[in-house]
């Protein structure tokens, strides 16, 4: 591997894994105290910025995966969680729609991963 591409993969698993910490500590402030009294910035915050650390990681899959079932891999933590999430629901609906809003942005995150390296590879050829 070249140089240039270590790098690049240190830098994207380094800003994963700096993402990520931002987020568990965001979730972890969220739940900090009970009741919930957080504010609708910290509620945004905590539903829709797990997209950043699945985009970073998404990114470097599609770098380093040599076979393409790889790239799946994000969604397994998301589908296990929800599984077990709805298992233990009681009002099965209100589940789903929590299980959905919760599974967009990393799903979002990763699209926009593969999206940004398929551009990327078109314009290296070019």
């Amino acid at each position: 591997m070249r140089p240039m591409k270590q790098t690049t993969n240190r830098l994207l698993f380094a800003l994963f894994l700096g993402s990520f910490a931002v987020y568990c500590a965001v979730f972890a402030s969220a739940f900090a105290e009970l009741p919930l009294n957080i504010s609708s910035l910290h509620q945004g915050l905590l539903l829709f910025s797990h997209f950043i650390p699945a985009f970073f990681l998404e990114l470097l899959l599609c770098r380093t995966a040599a076979r393409r079932w790889r790239l799946l891999l994000p969604a397994l933590p998301l589908l296990a969680a929800g599984l077990w999430f709805l298992s233990r629901a009681e009002w099965h609906v209100m589940a789903w729609v929590l299980y959905l809003i919760w599974c967009i942005p990393p799903l979002a995150g990763c699209l926009t991963a593969q999206l940004a390296f398929a551009v990327y590879r078109k314009w290296k050829k070019r």
